[in-house]
């Protein structure tokens, strides 16, 4: 029987007794970079999940608002030193010497997944907040390669780290010529991401303080030009190929090492609809990234990154409202000290913050940090005379301000079993009414408002509609 080649998928071929071939479905690939020393996989304690490891959980397997309904691939990757080892721990954790790696393999992973039309979404804390945007710089360097092509990658990585570093005319030269056939516009992987002047081949970049350096106080380093250099975050520029960048910054990190990299975006990026936020909150550099087992603060920013993505990613809004374990109220915590241990001789500084809204970097402040007992030096000045820094909550992030006080109930232990907290405090807090004057207890309370918000049935299952 003869046989027709479809254009629906390579490889694929219909004969004429064959029912019609579905158009093939996109699908979202989203990688999520964890932090130095970081491995949601090793870690027993729920109470100790960065917002890498609650985000990557956070995300169902396929988005059912669609139909048919798209796929959700998530890729969980551990951070640097994270392997239970003394080398990993103290040498690779501390001088970042796996970044390379944490690069290639995420970038690995999308091209072996990736099929034109795919969305793609990268997230990260720290140095994996680095590690994301590395992997969205070469995507907009060189597109997405396919699998064969892939034997190359190493080889272009290596230059292009020649190339930032090489002050050889004569090399720069080589190394572009090196790179040309991989870079230009009828490249391979530029023809299959399909980036153009109208289009975005990075769908979401979402990160919690990205770290440039190698995060090692000076003073231990003895101040080696060779480690501060070796990879430096230089590229703040926002490619335009990312469509939605968000990016979550710590009011209180004071180590001078600990650098926050700010993206700063192009006037082209900027006409073409790209949509760039980063908020400031209150916090060292874990409290925005999650890590401590009192985890007020980095609540406050993983509602706000799922504020921002619930519209381009279907969540599981059971599981996310399970999170918070309020110890204080509503963005009152304290911020934890970063200056101990092994930082304990670090050199110090404050951040500098926005004094007024810009169209380059975007930054605000979030309004929870106007709860805190004390601002940051200045910050107080700054927001007097510029009050649009600070900006309305979202639907989702006012959900949890105004449930906050349930959780932080007497019956909100945190000895107590999850499900067993769960009950008590929906059985006192967050009741329905049906017809007949009963009250129902519902558990996913933070699913119950969305539904709200959204005006869905009060019987769509979250899990699989949003």
């Amino acid at each position: 029987m003869a046989t027709l080649r479809t254009d629906n998928s390579d490889g694929y071929v219909a004969n004429s007794g064959s029912p019609p071939i579905v158009p093939r479905v996109k699908k979202r690939i989203i990688v999520c970079c964890d932090g130095t020393w970081q491995d949601g996989v090793l870690t027993e304690n729920r109470q100790s999940y960065t917002n890498i490891l609650r985000l990557a959980r956070t995300i169902n397997h396929e988005d059912s608002r669609s139909q048919p309904a798209i796929p959700q691939i998530v890729f969980y990757q551990s951070g640097i030193g994270s392997e239970k080892n003394f080398y990993s721990e103290y040498i690779v954790g501390t001088t970042g010497g796996s970044l390379a790696d944490k690069v290639e393999e995420a970038y690995a992973f999308i091209a072996h997944n990736y099929y034109p039309g795919d969305e793609i979404f990268l997230f990260g804390f720290s140095r994996g907040a680095y590690t994301a945007r590395m992997t969205a710089m070469f995507i907009g360097k060189i597109g997405v390669l396919d699998r064969a092509d892939m034997d190359h990658f190493a080889g272009i990585f290596l230059a292009y780290q020649k190339l930032g570093k090489s002050k050889d005319d004569a090399e720069i030269q080589r190394l572009n010529a090196e790179l040309a056939p991989w870079t230009g516009h009828d490249s391979p992987g530029k023809k299959r991401a399909d980036s153009d002047e109208d289009t975005f081949s990075v769908k979401f970049v979402g990160v919690f303080d990205t770290v440039g350096s190698l995060g090692f106080p000076e003073e231990i380093t003895h101040k080696s030009p060779t480690i501060k250099n070796l990879f430096g975050f230089n590229d703040r520029v926002l490619g335009e190929h990312i469509q939605y960048a968000y990016h979550a910054m710590a009011l209180n990190e004071t180590r001078a090492d600990f650098n926050c990299c700010k993206f700063e975006q192009t006037p082209a990026a900027l006409q073409k609809g790209q949509v760039l936020s980063q908020k400031w909150f209150t916090g060292c550099h874990a409290d925005i990234g999650g890590g401590y087992k009192d985890h007020d603060l980095a609540d406050l920013t993983l509602f706000w990154m799922a504020a921002n993505l619930e519209n381009h990613l279907s969540l599981d809004y059971a599981y996310l409202g399970s999170l918070p374990r309020p110890t204080a109220g509503w963005g009152e915590q304290p911020p934890h000290d970063p200056i101990k241990g092994i930082y304990s001789v670090a050199h110090t500084i404050q951040r500098p913050l926005p004094t007024a809204t810009n169209s380059v970097t975007h930054e605000t402040i979030h309004s929870s940090v106007l709860h805190q007992q004390s601002l940051v030096e200045s910050l107080d000045n700054v927001l007097s005379q510029n009050p649009q820094l600070v900006v309305p909550l979202q639907s989702l992030e006012d959900a949890l301000r105004s449930h906050w006080p349930a959780l932080k109930s007497a019956d909100h232990d945190p000895s107590l079993p999850l499900s067993k907290t769960m009950d008590n405090i929906t059985a006192k807090d967050t009741g329905l009414t049906t017809e007949a004057g009963k009250r129902v207890r519902e558990k996913n309370w933070l699913g119950k408002i969305v539904r709200d918000i959204s005006g869905l049935p009060s019987s769509t299952n979250l899990r699989e509609c949003r």
